[in-house]
């Protein structure tokens, strides 16, 4: 594993919760994603490869490079996008763009949705949930058999789900102030949870950011205040669900409101909740509380 020394050859670019982003200071080629101190080797591998896989499908992401270490921590090598902005952070600094680009974010989240994998290249979605049933401690066998019963209910889909989808992880090089005909490059980033199965599991996580999400932890990660994210989420639905192939009819019925949609989507949300809880290690009191109402236990 090539060793690399942060303080001499590369600046700090962003932050997120499993780690850092750096910038290479002598290639501007070049940027790594380096991960916290302690986390897994065995997921940052998984994450490289999963990387590669979504690269070669032709879905817009950056190309991955090879596995590096600082002596302490373990990174992943990109190529890096230069003039990059997460989607998030071109609706914090322009806010009054909110709905051009929350628009924008939508269409992008629609064309991966409508992405087919090939059976066995990526991990199936549902089977990611059922994997850490099995071994979860907080809800009781009854409880856990409730979930298993909606996860048969899932609709089984042969397309790309990116399974952390929110508006940080896809970033855009178009210039502040410029119009979106402008040539510009959009990509997907952090793939680690990326899957073959229904793009309502990816839904959930854009609704746990938007209405569940700790304040305090919204505006680090995102930039953005509780009201600015429910309108994010206004703006989603009505684009994603109700443009012109009616998506909210195809999966919530006919005559299906916003409304029937963000409840329809709550049990997807609550299965969200759920894997993000386990992989911090952690069920959040107010996570837990969503999932029992949600599944009425």
């Amino acid at each position: 594993m090539e060793k690399v020394n942060l303080e001499r050859d590369y600046r700090k670019s962003g932050e997120g919760a499993n780690g850092d982003s750096y910038d290479c200071l002598t290639d501007n080629s070049i940027m790594l994603k380096m991960y916290n101190l302690g986390y897994p080797e065995k997921l940052i591998r998984e994450e490289l490869e999963v990387a590669g896989k979504v690269y070669e499908l032709g879905i817009a992401s950056p190309e991955p490079g090879c596995l590096v270490t600082d002596g302490e921590r373990i990174g992943i090598r990109f190529k890096r996008i230069v003039g990059k902005r997460s989607f998030a952070r071109m609706i914090s600094q322009e806010p009054e763009r909110l709905e051009e680009y929350t628009r924008e974010f939508a269409r992008y989240c629609k064309l991966l949705h409508s992405t087919p994998c090939p059976d066995g290249m990526f991990p199936d979605a549902k089977e990611q949930f059922r994997y850490f049933l099995n071994f979860d401690k907080v809800f009781n066998d009854s409880e856990k058999s409730m979930m298993n019963d909606f996860l048969d209910l899932v609709p089984d889909c042969d397309t790309a789900v990116h399974g952390d989808l929110h508006v940080g992880n896809l970033i855009s090089t178009l210039p502040a102030g410029a119009p979106l005909s402008q040539p510009h490059t959009v990509n997907f980033i952090d793939l680690g949870m990326f899957a073959r199965g229904c793009p309502l599991l990816d839904i959930g996580m854009m609704q746990i950011v938007c209405f569940f999400s700790d304040e305090d932890f919204r505006k680090e990660s995102f930039h953005l205040t509780g009201g600015q994210t429910r309108a994010v989420w206004d703006v989603f639905v009505d684009e994603y669900f109700y443009s012109d192939d009616r998506a909210a009819e195809k999966w919530f019925g006919p005559g299906a409101t916003p409304q029937a949609v963000f409840e329809g989507v709550l049990p997807y949300t609550s299965l969200k909740l759920f894997l993000v809880a386990h992989n911090c290690g952690a069920l959040f009191p107010h996570f837990e509380r969503v999932i029992r109402q949600t599944f009425g236990f």
